[in-house]
């Protein structure tokens, strides 16, 4: 090891420093900024926008529909709870569109239903 020393550092027994950034493949260049990769973000196409909904259902329903699923969601293709959940309403939207209108879709409803128990007609 020669005890020369650079011009950015006294002979310590350090490495000379780097005049160049590190190459883009070194494992920690990305975090360097000016060093990430240019990715262009695409925005992944959805079949259909998503939206939460919270219902109470009975507790005991509840667990016998999950018990279901978890028994049968791989022999049925249920990718999750929530695709098991989409398909049940999908059935029972689809018969009673059958049953009620001629098998036609009902126009989409996308204003909040009324909360609350409905009032008996008197």
């Amino acid at each position: 090891m020669s005890a020369e020393a650079t011009p950015s550092r006294p002979a310590l027994g350090l490495p000379p420093r780097r005049t160049a950034a590190p190459a883009a493949e070194a494992p920690l260049a990305r975090m360097l900024p000016g060093h990430r990769p240019e990715t262009s973000k695409k925005a992944e196409p959805k079949e259909a926008e998503t939206a939460n909904m919270t219902v109470g259902i009975p507790a005991a329903l509840r667990n016998r529909a999950r018990a279901a699923y978890r028994a049968t969601s791989y022999a049925e293709g249920d990718n999750t709870w929530s695709h098991f959940v989409a398909k049940a309403i999908e059935a029972e939207t689809a018969r009673r569109e059958a049953e009620h209108n001629d098998g036609e879709m009902y126009p989409s409803w996308g204003e909040n239903l009324p909360g609350g128990r409905r009032l008996k007609d008197s």
